[in-house]
């Protein structure tokens, strides 16, 4: 056998030997996956109050439009656009020439009629003595007394047509029927206003304020109810939402429904009032109105993103014991902010997934990490 044959077979029994030793060994045991982290959170029971946002719109407690009681041209505007105004305060002046001269008219007649009144009472004053006498026919006397009766009511008459055109002038300075604020002028100063028909302008009162807002029927079932109950310990808070979203500082009060619903929406129309003391709120503003018709206790609340829907229906990954997770079918009511209020599938103390849903696969095993509490 030569060399070179010798150090090949040596080589491959070393080699064969080293291949044996590492075949013989265990292979190592790989290192288990770790499990998916997800984030949960224990349902818990609160008092919640369940409201109902509705929309409204806002109007002056109290709004009047001016029109003139005579007819005739403005002459006169003292007040400036926007501004607050009294109740009693002069606000127009309609030309008052023709109502003057008509009360000088009335008192001249008025004197005139006195005056004959005044000789109808000599007479009647002078023949009553006769009379006994037969100094006079009675028939001069009782012409005499039919006539002083005649001259009384033409007094009385003249005298009511001088307060009828007192009246009329006093008419002729257009006063504002209510404290508030008014609006822009109608009519311009030279302008003709008809009594009756004419606006001159608006005043309002803005504080308070009152909305107006319909609810559906079955709403305000609950809300009656509610109202009922609350209003026998007090007042019930109505809320306000602006159109920014925000809430108003001031909660209002109900003071107002309807006689009854409408047939062709089925809603009831209601008003609530609102103090205004810094004049935010305007009437036509289109707001929110926040009304509360129930008081649920120890109700369940889950986060909105904790909820997944399948085929019209609602979900939501539950941890059991052993950390497994188990898609539970629930039934959801009211939303309140960004939560849901459970009626139905879930109980106070179990754990919800609230994220990392896509990790919480129906019988999986995971990591359950706590909400970060806010």
């Amino acid at each position: 056998m030569s060399r070179q044959l010798k150090a090949r077979i040596v080589t491959s029994t070393l080699l064969a030997a080293l291949l044996s030793l590492v075949a013989c060994k265990e292979p190592a045991k790989q290192a288990a996956a770790p499990l998916p982290e997800v984030v949960v959170e224990t349902v818990v029971g609160h008092t919640t109050p369940l409201t109902v946002d509705l929309v409204s719109e806002i109007k002056a407690y109290r709004e009047v439009d001016l029109y003139p009681r005579v007819s005739g041209v403005i002459v006169k505007q003292t007040f400036k656009p926007g501004q607050k105004v009294k109740e009693g305060e002069l606000l127009f002046n309609v030309d008052p020439r023709a109502y003057d001269e008509a009360i000088i008219d009335a008192q001249a007649k008025l004197a005139e009629s006195e005056a004959v009144l005044s000789r109808s009472r000599q007479d009647v004053a002078r023949y009553k003595p006769l009379l006994p006498d037969n100094a006079i026919p009675r028939q001069t006397y009782d012409q005499a007394v039919a006539s002083e009766q005649q001259n009384a009511a033409v007094v009385q008459a003249r005298r009511a047509g001088l307060e009828k055109v007192k009246l009329d002038r006093s008419y002729a300075d257009v006063r504002s029927p209510i404290a508030g604020q008014i609006g822009l002028q109608k009519v311009e100063v030279g302008g003709l206003a008809t009594a009756g028909q004419t606006v001159l302008a608006t005043v309002s009162t803005l504080d308070p304020v009152v909305a107006y807002f319909s609810i559906p029927e079955v709403d305000y079932i609950n809300f009656a109810r509610r109202h009922l109950t609350v209003k026998r310990e007090g007042k019930t808070p109505i809320e306000l939402i602006l159109a920014d979203g925000s809430t108003y500082a001031q909660s209002g009060t109900l003071d107002f429904a309807d006689r009854a619903l409408n047939p062709a929406t089925g809603t009831l129309t209601l008003r609530a009032v609102f103090p205004n003391p810094d004049g935010l709120l305007r009437p036509g503003m289109n707001t929110r109105v926040r009304i509360v018709y129930e008081v649920a206790q120890n109700a369940l609340l889950i986060p909105q993103k904790a909820v997944t829907e399948l085929l019209g229906k609602q979900f939501a990954s539950v941890v059991v014991d052993g950390d497994k997770v188990e898609q539970r079918p629930i039934r959801t009511g009211a939303r309140i902010g960004d939560q849901w209020l459970v009626e139905e599938g879930l109980k106070a103390g179990e754990r919800i997934v609230v994220e990392g849903l896509q990790k919480a696969k129906p019988g999986a095993v995971v990591k359950p990490l706590p909400a970060k509490q806010n």
